[in-house]
């Protein structure tokens, strides 16, 4: 990566969730341009096997492509379901025949075509480390990437991150609580002396990891979680 004059030769990346994917990658690619990370409710520690598992609310890659890229009006608004901590209580029909119409109607076989690649034999035995340090933001009540594949990242990357759990947020974290977020990651990229660990009872990573551990994956039907 070639630097331009005058221009800082180090950067600290950010990236909500499929961007974290990208950011990840750039982090792994480039360790001597980015400095530091911050991945939101971004879940690069996704395998393929969690489809079967049921960690998420689909079966399989070709459902997961039918929601994520929704074309009729129901699966759009379960999408919105499944995204937000607390969706809109009401979403006119013209609203959202035209959203479909103008965001997922274009390059659809070829979004397909990355999900797929994505997806598909993604194993975390392959995810290579990062050494940069790392701020893991997720919102606790995700659904469409569950707060266990933060607990995941943080594991897998281990003393070089932080995960920090924001409450009464789902997916769509930089919607729901976008006045949170933006503190965490500029006190965060400012000052990495700071630790954004909440150390009350119910919003640490420990907690949860010790909520989580042990537990048994299981399907149930409205309220599990989407990839």
């Amino acid at each position: 990566m070639a630097a331009l004059p005058g221009v800082p030769q180090r950067y600290s990346v950010v990236g909500v969730s499929y961007g974290g994917f990208v950011a990840y990658h750039l982090a792994h690619a480039f360790p001597a341009v980015v400095e530091r990370l911050v991945l939101v409710a971004a879940g690069v520690c996704l395998e393929e096997a969690d489809l079967a598992s049921g960690l998420f609310a689909v079966d399989d890659i070709s459902e997961a492509a039918s929601l994520l890229l929704p074309q009729r009006p129901e699966d759009l608004r379960r999408l919105v379901e499944l995204t937000f901590c607390k969706p809109p209580k009401f979403m006119p029909s013209c609203f959202i025949r035209d959203y479909i119409r103008v965001m997922c109607t274009e390059n659809v076989k070829e979004k397909t075509e990355l999900l797929y690649a994505l997806i598909s034999g993604r194993k975390l035995s392959d995810l290579p480390k990062i050494n940069q340090q790392t701020l893991i933001i997720w919102g606790e009540q995700d659904r469409v990437f569950p707060l266990e594949l933060g607990l995941r990242l943080k594991r897998h990357l281990g003393d070089t991150s932080e995960l920090t759990i924001v409450k009464d947020a789902g997916h769509a974290i930089n919607r729901e609580k976008p006045a949170e977020l933006c503190r965490l990651i500029k006190n965060y990229i400012i000052d990495s002396s700071v630790k954004y660990r909440d150390d009350r009872k119910q919003g640490c990573w420990k907690f949860a990891l010790r909520r989580f551990a042990g537990s048994s994956l299981r399907k149930v039907d409205s309220s599990r979680p989407l990839i």
